[in-house]
């Protein structure tokens, strides 16, 4: 074992130590190798000085270190983390002065802080940060983040086109922010449309207001009135008594049109929800470096002043706000200039509104966002090689609140392409295949199911494996890196097992997406993982971002006639 840092207090003493051979080998325009010599930065937790520290040690995911805690005060040490699984590899001695044992991140990167307790008091802590072995951590990492952000974005412009029908044309950079913000401004001719209409067409209610009268201009006594005449004498200018004589008033209630009603008030909520909405929008682009961040700015600046100027509207200010405004009306969704503003308040809202599993994936979940993406970019991929749109309707649940994109993991979704010709691909995430012809269930992650006239339908299995080899043997014998030998065992296991309701075998080829870039052009073609694909159909395919050709021209291959 190589130790990678100590940590010594006169309370402690911490040593985290790795195995040389068991560290993934750095990758081209990767990561260095961990070394030893670092020094790690620690927080004294019991008021006294830590040791000084440069910089906390880069730890690889995927990999095992060996950790030992000693006490040197004859108290009981611990190791803990807010974890405890990533701990449970840890070992305690009958006296509780020494602990060690091994720590695994899996596939969590990030910052991680642990504490070392000492006679169960926290004493010091310290962080680590864990960066992953098989892409960039800064540039990789970010560029999935973003193209499961715009891919997302992709599917809600999709769906807003096919509902609203915007007044003005939309450009066709559906993942630009830009479009984004052009969009709702379409969005938002419908809407001054309609609210001009019914500005200058208002339904007006009525109102029970009550004032003092005079006996005599009180057509219907109410039981009211009739309470006040029976308690007190009446109320008089002149300060007199009497009931009926001199300048009595009595309280008298009477019907006036107003303004104040529930239509009314629910749009005005909306509007002025909609409008926060587009501030903390506008805030966060006006943060973000670059020039198109800033153009994006100015155009949701420009959008909420123009939901400003809605809500001035002498309609929606005579509508009294409310906390929860009553649920829409008939008049509401049914008169002229009320339905199309209550339809384009909805659409805005949607719009805004886009939440999911898949967009909340945490950093410690790169093995998740990876398959999420995966997912994302076959779809994307299918649609572009059958030249089509995406396929919003499968992929967005439209809820009161907002659109939520449907993915989640462990569940299972299928969204269908269908191109010219009659060509079909029904892309499922996360299948399975269990019953009594079925000894294991079977659960990869994607499948493609291709289905065009005059031929039967074609299988194909995809695993997303955020899993890399990239040893000297294995680049030896496979000509780069690519996914562990088990995870290519386990598609020749899904080729073979996976049956159809008939019994058949209809799984032609089996496929592991990898995290991996080629250094040089041409080193997938000439290597065992395309070969094998091409002729037993089983291999893999490297996909990253700014890498999809691979994954591209393989369904190009499939879906294009006479192909596969």
């Amino acid at each position: 074992m190589t130790p990678l840092f100590t940590l010594d207090t006169p309370q402690v003493h911490l040593t985290w130590s790795f195995r040389a051979d068991r560290v993934p080998p750095a990758l081209p325009g990767g990561h260095p190798r961990p070394e030893a010599g670092w020094s790690v930065p620690v927080e004294p937790l019991d008021g006294t000085a830590g040791p000084d520290a440069v910089a906390a040690p880069p730890l690889w995911e995927q990999t095992d270190y060996l950790v030992f805690v000693q006490s040197r005060c004859g108290q009981p040490v611990r190791l803990r983390h807010r974890d405890p699984v990533l701990t449970a590899g840890l070992h305690t001695t009958p006296d509780g002065r020494v602990q060690h044992g091994t720590i695994n991140f899996g596939s969590q990167v990030g910052q991680s802080r642990f504490v070392v307790e000492v006679g169960g008091r926290p004493h010091v802590a310290f962080t680590v940060e864990v960066i992953p072995s098989k892409l960039d951590y800064r540039s990789d990492y970010a560029a999935l983040r973003d193209e499961v952000q715009a891919l997302a974005r992709s599917l809600v412009l999709a769906y807003l086109r096919a509902t609203g029908r915007p007044a003005r044309p939309v450009p066709d950079a559906a993942d630009d922010e830009l479009a984004w913000a052009l969009l709702l401004r379409a969005t938002l001719d419908d809407l001054e449309a309609a609210l001009g209409y019914l500005a200058r067409h208002p339904l007006w209610g009525t109102a029970r207001q009550v004032e003092l009268a005079r006996p005599e201009r009180i057509r219907r006594p109410d039981p009211a009135v009739r309470r006040a005449m029976q308690r007190a004498p009446a109320h008089r200018a002149d300060g007199g008594a009497g009931v009926h004589g001199g300048r009595a008033r009595w309280p008298a209630a009477r019907h006036a049109y107003t303004l104040d009603t529930p239509e009314h008030r629910w749009l005005a909520a909306r509007l002025h929800g909609l409008r926060r909405r587009l501030v903390a929008l506008a805030e966060g682009e006006r943060r973000r470096p670059g020039r198109r961040a800033s153009a994006v700015h100015g155009e949701l600046v420009a959008l909420a002043d123009r939901l400003d100027r809605l809500t001035r509207l002498d309609v929606l200010r005579a509508a009294s706000l409310e906390d929860r405004p009553a649920a829409p009306s008939l008049r509401l969704m049914a008169a002229p200039g009320y339905r199309e503003a209550y339809q384009a308040c909805l659409r805005l809202q949607r719009g805004l509104a886009l939440h999911g599993d898949v967009l909340d994936v945490s950093l410690k979940d790169l093995h998740v966002l990876y398959e999420y993406w995966c997912f994302l970019t076959l779809v994307r991929a299918t649609a572009d090689v059958l030249g089509t749109s995406l396929p919003w309707a499968d992929l967005l649940a439209v809820e009161a609140d907002g659109l939520r994109v449907r993915l989640r993991r462990g569940r299972r979704q299928t969204v269908v392409v269908s191109g010219a010709g009659g060509v079909r691909g029904a892309i499922t995430y996360n299948p399975r295949f269990g019953g009594p012809g079925y000894l294991v269930p079977q659960q990869p992650d994607l499948m493609l199911t291709l289905t065009a006239p005059g031929r039967s339908p074609r299988r194909c299995i995809l695993d997303a494996k955020y899993r890399l080899d990239a040893s000297p043997a294995y680049v030896a014998r496979y000509g780069l890196p690519g996914p562990p030998a088990d995870a290519l065992n386990t598609l020749h296991r899904y080729r073979d097992a996976i049956v159809d309701a008939e019994g058949r075998r209809t799984v032609t080829q089996a496929v592991a997406l990898f995290p991996y870039r080629e250094a040089v052009p041409g080193t997938y073609a000439a290597g065992r993982h395309a070969r094998a694909l091409a002729e037993v159909g089983v291999g893999a395919i490297p996909l990253l971002p700014g890498a999809t050709q691979h994954l591209t021209a393989w369904l190009a291959g499939l879906l294009t006639p006479g192909g596969g």
